[in-house]
C-alpha cells in the first residue's frame, strides 16, 4: 500500500479514537486455528519471540525499511506495542450507493475472541478471509466517490464484494473510507472475483493526484504508475512497481520484490502485514495481531486455488529450473546483474538487498503484467526476443526496449511454444 496517501488523516483518526476513549494496546480478542504451531501462538502472546522473529526475517538490517522496524518492533522501548489495536465496525461500499457517507446499521466489527487466551480449536483461515475484504488496511484519499469513480480509478465490481475493496470504517462522529487488501489484490475474470490476483485496473495515483497531489513534480509521478502499479517505497513517488499476486505467495523464500524479507514461516509473513498496516497508517494505530496472522494464514491457503502443474516440458527442464523449482517452482533470490532488469529498486536504500526474489510462475497466465515493474503485458512478450530492440512497441508502458530476464530469448520457436503452452497452464 502506498504510504503517502492521507498519512495525516490517519494521525487525526488516531486521536480521534484516542479522545473517544479506547485503550492504547486494546484488542477484541483472537479466533482459533487448528493449524496453529508453537511459534503462532509465541508471535501472539510474547514480544520476545515478536522480536526474534523480526530480526530472522530481515535480509539487510541497515536498509531503511529494516531500521524503521528494528527501531519501532517490540524494541523493549516505548515504540509499536503500545498502539492501540484497531478493529472498527465496517462496509463494504456497495455500487448502489456509492456517495453516501453514512455507516449502514449492518457494518459489523471482525469477530475476534480473546488471543490471549487463543487454543487452536477453529479455522483462521476464515478469519483471514474475512480481514482480507473488510479490514481496513489503509485510508483511502480523501475523494468524493460518484458512478464515474469505478472507471476512473479502475475498481472491480462484485455483486457480493462490493467496489474495489473499499470500506467504510466507523471513528467517532462518524465513518472514513479505507483500502483493504482486496482493493488492490484481487480483481474480477469471466465474471469471478479472483482474490489474490493483481487488481488490473486500480489506479491509486490518479486517485492521489484528485485528492490532491503535494506539488506538480509529484502528480507527475503518481500519474506515471499507471492502472497496476504503487510505489509502496520512496516517499516521492518515483518508484512504481508491479501489484503483486498473492496466490502463490506461500512458496516464496523472500517477501518483497528486492527480496527484503525471509520468509521463515507464518509468522514472518504476519509480522510483515501487521508492520505495513502501522507503517500504512501513519504508525498511530496498529491490527490486532490475530488479524495479521490470520490474513498470512489466508494468503497461504491462496496456493489451493491454483491448479496442480502438469508435468513440465523438457526446454524448462534445462533452460529454467536452475531457478524455478519445487512446488512452487521458485527459489532464492537471485543477484540483479544475473536478473537484469531495471536495479534502481534493488539498490533503494529504503528496501535493497542487492538481490531480487525469484517470482513463482503458478498462475502467471492470469496477471496483467510481468516483471516488477510491470513493463511486459503478457508471457509472449516476454519470451520474444525483439523487446530488447531500441524501437519495441509491444511493452506495457512506454515504447522502447525492455531488457533484463534474457533466459529463454534464444530459443527456437517449437521450444517457445512448449514453454509458453506450459506456463500459461500453471
Amino acid at each position: 500500500m502506498r504510504r503517502l496517501a492521507a498519512s495525516g488523516a490517519a494521525a487525526l483518526l488516531a486521536a480521534a479514537l484516542i479522545a473517544a476513549g479506547l485503550a492504547a494496546g486494546a484488542c477484541d480478542g483472537a479466533v482459533a486455528s487448528g493449524t496453529a504451531d508453537a511459534d503462532e501462538i509465541a508471535y501472539l502472546t510474547g514480544a520476545s519471540s515478536r522480536r526474534a522473529a523480526l530480526v530472522a526475517s530481515l535480509v539487510n538490517p541497515d536498509n531503511a525499511y529494516s531500521k524503521m522496524r528494528l527501531a519501532h518492533y517490540a524494541s523493549g522501548a516505548d515504540d509499536w506495542e503500545g498502539l492501540m489495536a484497531w478493529n472498527p465496525r465496517v462496509s463494504p461500499v456497495v455500487a448502489g450507493d456509492l456517495e453516501s457517507t453514512v455507516l449502514p446499521e449492518d457494518a459489523r466489527a471482525l469477530d475476534l475472541p480473546d488471543e490471549r487466551a487463543w487454543v487452536p480449536t477453529a479455522d483462521l483461515t476464515s478469519l483471514g478471509q474475512d480481514a482480507f475484504f473488510r479490514y481496513p488496511v489503509q485510508l483511502a484519499p480523501p475523494v468524493a466517490l460518484a458512478s464515474a469513480s469505478v472507471d476512473r480509478y479502475g475498481l472491480w465490481l462484485d455483486p457480493a464484494s462490493g467496489v474495489g475493496g473499499l470500506v467504510r470504517a466507523e471513528v467517532p462522529g462518524g465513518s472514513v473510507l479505507a483500502l483493504t487488501c482486496a482493493t488492490c489484490h484481487a480483481d474480477v475474470v469471466g465474471g469471478r472475483l479472483v482474490a489474490g490476483l493483481p487488481s488490473a485496473g486500480f489506479d491509486l495515483g490518479r486517485m492521489l493526484v484528485d485528492a490532491g497531489a503535494p506539488d506538480a513534480a509529484q502528480e507527475g509521478a503518481l500519474l506515471a504508475w499507471g492502472p497496476g502499479r504503487v510505489d509502496v517505497t520512496t516517499a516521492d513517488a518515483s518508484l512504481p512497481e508491479r501489484i503483486a499476486d498473492l496466490r502463490p505467495v506461500r512458496w516464496l523464500t523472500h517477501l518483497q520484490y528486492d527480496a527484503t524479507i525471509r520468509q521463515n514461516d507464518v509468522v514472518a509473513l504476519a509480522i510483515r502485514i501487521e508492520t505495513l498496516i502501522i507503517t500504512s497508517h501513519a504508525q498511530t494505530l496498529r491490527p490486532p495481531r490475530i488479524v495479521a496472522l490470520a490474513l498470512a494464514r489466508y494468503l497461504w491457503s491462496l496456493g489451493s486455488s491454483l491448479p496442480p502443474p502438469p508435468p513440465p516440458p523438457a526446454v524448462f527442464a534445462t533452460r529454467c529450473s536452475g531457478c524455478h523449482t519445487g512446488e512452487g517452482l521458485t527459489g532464492p533470490p537471485r543477484p540483479l546483474a544475473e536478473v537484469g532488469t531495471d536495479p534502481t529498486l534493488g539498490l533503494s536504500p529504503d528496501r535493497g538487498t542487492g538481490f531480487y526474489r525469484v517470482p513463482s510462475p503458478r498462475g502467471v497466465g492470469a496477471r496483467p503484467t510481468l516483471l516488477h515493474d510491470g513493463t511486459l503485458p503478457d508471457l509472449r512478450a516476454m519470451f520474444d526476443p525483439a523487446r530488447l530492440a531500441p524501437d519495441w512497441t509491444g511493452g506495457a508502458r512506454a515504447a522502447g526496449a525492455v531488457r533484463g530476464h534474457p533466459f529463454g530469448l534464444d530459443l527456437s520457436d517449437s521450444e517457445r511454444a512448449a514453454l509458453l503452452t506450459y506456463l500459461q497452464a500453471l
